[in-house]
């Protein structure tokens, strides 16, 4: 077991990418630290991981709030004792809106939520592990829309560079203190939001056509992905992303996600 003995804390845990790490790391013998806003699935992924005797916590906490934040890892530490490893996994992954629309408060929002969250989650850590003068691993999930933009997403693509960007940051900063930083970029992963949102076979058909795999991405691809990052088979990896797309940032071609394009009434450069 590639994680025995350590304590991975996961946030987003309750369903999607986020459980789908939980589940792989607890399978490596790691106790894990579930955390969602959703009392439900953060429920139902508790029972599930139980009924595999792995040890598991789930706290419900909004991780875009520092107080929330630090009461989720004064659980964590009271039940395990410490967090080794830490996924920031928890976003809004799906807000549309186009860029003449979009409110100040809705890129507040997303920004918040997807950016925000992961600097205090991650400096929480940090400051846990230099308290107890021990290294960890530290994972940011971004996408592959960080690399290459969609429309009608400029807040989520924005918030998601602004995790790569930190993500490299950190690791300088945190190097000293054999803290880790990387972070894995998902390209289309057939979770309940991607599914919501591409809500047609013919949607998803499309998908994946622009996927030179020829299929969507599970959320045990990302694990993989993750798995790798946190363990020892890592030890000489940080300030990297990893994007696990199917090749599709390997490729020129329509993107396969295209809202009702929105056009401007005049003629570009026309005196209105």
């Amino acid at each position: 077991m590639r994680l025995a003995g350590k304590v991975a804390l996961v946030t987003g845990s309750g369903q999607g990418i986020g459980r789908g790490i939980a589940d792989r790391f607890a399978r490596e013998g790691a106790a894990v630290v579930l955390n969602d806003r959703d009392e439900r699935v953060l429920s139902e992924a508790r029972i599930a991981l139980e009924a595999t005797r792995a040890r598991v916590l789930a706290v419900r906490a909004d991780v875009s709030r520092a107080e929330q934040v630090a009461a989720l890892f004064a659980q964590a530490r009271e039940a395990f004792g410490t967090v080794d490893i830490l996924v920031n996994n928890a976003a809004w992954s799906a807000p549309i809106a186009h860029f003449l629309e979009m409110t100040a408060e809705f890129w507040d929002t997303v920004l918040t939520l997807n950016l925000k969250s992961v600097f205090l989650c991650s400096q929480r850590l940090a400051k846990l592990l230099d308290e107890q003068h021990k290294p960890g691993s530290i994972i940011n999930i971004s996408t592959y829309g960080a690399a290459r933009s969609q429309r009608e997403m400029t807040a989520y693509n924005a918030s998601k560079g602004g995790v790569e960007a930190l993500t490299r940051a950190m690791a300088l900063d945190l190097a000293p203190w054999r803290i880790r930083v990387n972070a894995v970029g998902p390209g289309p992963i057939a979770t309940p939001s991607f599914l919501d949102l591409f809500n047609t076979p013919e949607k998803r058909d499309r998908m994946r056509q622009a996927v030179p795999l020829e299929r969507l991405g599970e959320p045990g691809d990302i694990a993989g992905a993750a798995l790798f990052f946190a363990s020892d088979d890592a030890s000489f990896v940080t300030g990297q992303v990893l994007y696990v797309d199917g090749g599709a940032l390997a490729q020129l071609r329509p993107a396969a996600y295209t809202p009702n394009l929105k056009r401007p009434s005049h003629a570009p450069g026309e005196r209105r």
